[in-house]
């Protein structure tokens, strides 16, 4: 049935304008012709894309220093049902080689041959990103998370535990509530133990949370980002927290707007978690609120969260801006860039 629907879909398509064309329109009818996944997948339905061995890397400690980040939704579905072409993907990944940062944090990496593309040595190079995320595919009728951690620091797969979430590993929890369309997948989120140095480990919550305005689509996200909270609560209570990702919530102050419960439900999270959004690092003045951002990120939906538990090191944002001339065009999204800093006390 769905290769059906794609095959009328592919069918609306206009010949393409020029040969330049022909590329996009052909990756969008052959798109259709599967709904696999990244193979070679164990029984948990997960696969280790490649890189270096882990643990193979060792830090000299260190008292301060400082990293980036790229988080970007890649807009990786199928062609046919609204994502971006293989050429789009292919020069998202291009472009980040060419320029990138420490750590890359991506959400709807949701079809096989594009996650393949991210699987290719000639395409990103181990020595750019070398440690990277299990990739999850879903079961036989869903997307699976999308998500994906590229990191150049190392964090400890191997040793993956999922009964304990002791975050000697990396992990992927699904949200408990979903609303909508969005239940055909298997949105949730993603951690990662990443260590920066010797001594000092970051928390990486990459996420990807449910879309949609009505009703039990805001009760859905208010819950997911409740979970996220309890997490970060029951297990990252010591440790330096950064959560990212697409989050499908803007902010806005008016309750009478849609955003307004998003807003509300935001601060409730930062009150749970102690958190500080990216964007407060950024404001000069007396006020460096919540409020006081509200109005710069109100039609945003992808974030930056800091949350500092461990208690012998700070961590800060230095720089964050949304957007970059690079990756214009290639994802319904822009990227979101982040520059930290740290220091051991």
């Amino acid at each position: 049935m769905i290769k059906k629907i794609c095959l009328s879909l592919t069918l609306l398509i206009s010949y393409p304008a020029s040969a330049a064309d022909f590329e996009d329109v052909w990756d969008a009818i052959t798109s259709c012709n599967w709904f696999e996944f990244i193979g070679d997948v164990d029984d948990t339905g997960s696969k280790d894309l490649d890189g270096y061995e882990y643990g193979d890397t060792h830090f000299e400690d260190a008292s301060s220093g400082s990293f980036d980040m790229l988080v970007y939704n890649m807009d990786g579905f199928l062609p046919c049902i609204g994502g971006n072409s293989k050429s789009d993907f292919k020069q998202i990944i291009r472009t980040f080689n060419e320029n990138p940062t420490d750590l890359w944090l991506m959400q709807e990496v949701w079809n096989k041959t594009k996650a393949n593309y991210l699987d290719d040595d000639d395409k990103l190079s181990n020595d750019t990103v070398p440690y990277r995320s299990k990739h999850w595919k879903g079961s036989g009728t869903s997307f699976g998370n999308g998500l994906l951690t590229f990191s150049k620091f190392p964090f400890d797969r191997d040793n993956r535990d999922d009964n304990d979430y002791s975050f000697a590993t990396y992990e992927e929890e699904t949200f408990n509530k979903c609303s909508g369309t969005d239940c055909d997948t298997e949105k949730g989120f993603s951690v990662a133990k990443v260590e920066v140095t010797e001594n000092y480990h970051v928390h990486i919550y990459n996420t990807h949370m449910d879309a949609g305005h009505q009703e039990a689509d805001l009760v859905a996200k208010a819950k997911q980002l409740d979970q996220i909270a309890n997490m970060i609560i029951t297990h990252s209570n010591n440790a330096a927290v950064i959560l990212a990702g697409d989050f499908n919530m803007a902010f806005d102050e008016n309750d009478d707007d849609w955003r307004g419960i998003n807003y509300q439900n935001w601060k409730a999270f930062f009150e749970k978690t102690g958190g500080k959004h990216a964007c407060q690092y950024m404001l000069t003045g007396s006020d460096t609120s919540l409020e006081a951002c509200a109005d710069t990120l109100q039609n945003d939906t992808d974030h930056v969260v800091v949350i500092n538990n461990n208690p012998d090191y700070t961590l800060e944002v230095t720089n964050y801006f949304i957007g970059s001339p690079a990756y214009t065009g290639l994802s319904d999204h822009d990227p979101v860039f982040v520059d930290f800093s740290w220091v051991k006390h």
